[in-house]
């Protein structure tokens, strides 16, 4: 009888172990690994994002169609902000009121081929707000296969980090938003050199 109430109470005990786990674990906040795939659809990517520092190879979005040269997009942004936009690649940029204090000539560049891929001058300017980035997924070799994939916002040094299989080597990854019904990612940048949307 002993044994049989030993046996009863080491059962109970472990079915109050597993629900007390299975609780945590549902309620656990998310690692910084898995950050990019709990970012999906949540707007945590468009105020004073938080870049996770790495240096990490990445798989990058592609473009359906590949551009055959650079294209750029020039324009002089004061303390009022302003746009600036690539349609050929889906790319926009919002520069918020007050993120520069004077008069600055901004250059966005789509970088020649498939990769979407960004570079923005002057580098190394000096940002008092961070600026949103917006990618229409649109024109990419993904929209059809959108459901399940998580996307990041990631900052590439130089293009010697973008490799021809696809893949990239960066330094930073940006809490990033994807609103599926406008097919779009969203992420926020607080200094200027390059920019590219990584896709897992």
């Amino acid at each position: 009888m002993n044994r049989f109430r030993t046996l009863s109470a080491a059962l109970a005990l472990a079915a109050a172990s597993l629900v007390s786990s299975s609780c945590r674990d549902a309620t656990a906040p998310t690692s910084r690994a898995e950050a990019p795939s709990a970012l999906l659809g949540l707007p945590s990517g468009l105020g004073g994002g938080v870049a996770t520092l790495v240096d990490t190879t990445v798989s990058t979005l592609q473009l359906a169609v590949p551009l055959l040269s650079d294209i750029s997009r020039s324009a002089t942004i004061g303390p009022d902000g302003g746009v600036i936009e690539i349609p050929e690649t889906g790319f926009r940029l919002d520069v918020p009121k007050n993120a520069l204090m004077a008069p600055t000539l901004i250059t966005v560049t789509a970088v020649q081929g498939s990769t979407v891929a960004y570079e923005f001058e002057p580098h190394g300017l000096t940002l008092n707000k961070r600026l949103v980035v917006t990618q229409s997924l649109g024109l990419t070799s993904i929209v059809s296969n959108l459901l399940g994939r998580s996307f990041t916002g990631a900052y590439f040094t130089s293009r010697d980090d973008l490799h021809p299989d696809g893949t990239a080597f960066v330094h930073e990854l940006e809490p990033t938003s994807v609103d599926l019904f406008s097919l779009k990612a969203r992420f926020s940048i607080g200094h200027f050199s390059g920019y590219l949307v990584g896709v897992d």
